[in-house]
């Protein structure tokens, strides 16, 4: 399968005098649309998108036939999709649009696991989750654009760097890992990661991990993001003496920074709403490849994760047995002690081999 960032946007942005001089195809609605693919008109592309929603199956076999061919044309409809439908504000108001949205990243994260229609499922969702209210902006006077990417920045004369990763998580939060480096001969660094909510193109990134509140806003801008300490200074944030993020971050590419972890499939009992026996404010929500967790209904970390049948060796497992790795600044690794859909027992390898236990929340 073909990386869609890879491959050339089609034209498809003044499409709507060809309303009037398309003509009336038989066949489904994917059909009407292969018969427009170098001019598609809106309605087919909706069509398609109507289709998708009552059931992707058929439409995720025609995408595999269309690149085994050789051909982009699942790329045009989603291009089309995201900037003529979802990111226009001429063709709908934006609540329309917003609940388009959400409605067929709903059904692709539906099949984000699928081992066949998992890949077109995760295309879907990458192009179209970056779209939130981003045809308003152009509309005044700012420009398309997602946020998902990697900024950096580098001083001239060995005066320093920085490099912050966004991954749009398609539910207007956002996963972060920003990493700064000072002026040598010392290079002190500064390191955040975690997960933040951002509207109308901003993000505020904390962290209260060190003695008190550090606070650093994100301004997204077409192909930059500029970074402002809100509070907090080098020691509050955890950072290298003298060691501040702000500054002006270049997009050097558009791409997922955090690329999907392997792992063998989750167990139907592990997936869900876990509240502590031990102490009730304190919760983890284990969905897809995502684990969080939460303390007195405020979620504290956001990070991806991978589930093995047998543990894997760079977690140094004392024995042979299941265990999970969340994927964070500091990976963790946890023994699975049981799940039976109603009871979650988890340990720390390398922690105090405590077991953790949960029960199923609601």
């Amino acid at each position: 399968m073909k990386k869609l960032s890879n491959l050339a946007l089609p034209l498809c942005m003044a499409l709507f005098p060809l309303f009037f001089s398309c003509k009336q195809e038989s066949g489904g609605a994917w059909q009407k649309f292969m018969a427009y693919q170098a001019y598609p008109c809106l309605p087919e592309v909706v069509a398609v998108k109507d289709a998708f929603l009552q059931d992707p199956k058929p439409l995720f076999e025609e995408f595999i036939k269309s690149d085994e061919r050789g051909e982009d044309t699942y790329v045009g409809w989603i291009y089309t999709l995201r900037d003529s439908v979802i990111n226009n504000p001429d063709f709908a108001p934006e609540a329309e649009r917003t609940a388009m949205k959400t409605a067929v990243l709903a059904k692709a994260k539906e099949y984000e696991k699928d081992p066949k229609y998992g890949d077109w499922a995760n295309s879907i969702i990458q192009e179209i989750s970056g779209t939130s209210n981003a045809g308003d902006a152009a509309a005044e006077g700012g420009s398309d654009m997602g946020v998902t990417g990697t900024y950096a920045y580098e001083l001239p004369n060995d005066g320093g760097s920085g490099e912050i990763q966004i991954l749009d998580n398609g539910d207007n939060t956002l996963r972060f890992s920003l990493s700064v480096v000072g002026r040598g001969p010392a290079y002190n660094q500064g390191v955040m990661e975690g997960t933040a909510t951002y509207a109308d193109f901003t993000a505020t990134i904390s962290t209260t991990e060190y003695g008190g509140k550090c606070a650093i806003q994100l301004d997204f801008a077409p192909d930059q993001l500029v970074a402002k300490t809100l509070a907090g200074d080098d020691a509050t944030c955890g950072f290298g003496n003298n060691i501040r993020a702000d500054g002006t971050y270049k997009l050097t590419d558009d791409l997922n920074p955090f690329p999907a972890v392997e792992g063998d499939e989750l167990p139907a009992g592990m997936e869900g709403e876990w509240v502590s026996t031990t102490d009730p404010k304190s919760e983890i929500s284990i969905f897809g490849k995502q684990y969080a967790e939460i303390y007195e209904g405020k979620l504290i970390s956001k990070m991806p994760f991978s589930y093995h049948k047998a543990c894997l060796a760079d977690c140094n497992p004392v024995a042979k047995m299941p265990c999970i790795k969340v994927y964070g600044q500091d990976d963790i690794c946890y023994t699975v002690v049981k799940a039976d859909g109603n009871i979650l027992e988890i340990s720390m390898i390398g922690g105090t081999g405590n077991t953790l236990v949960y029960k199923a929340k609601g």
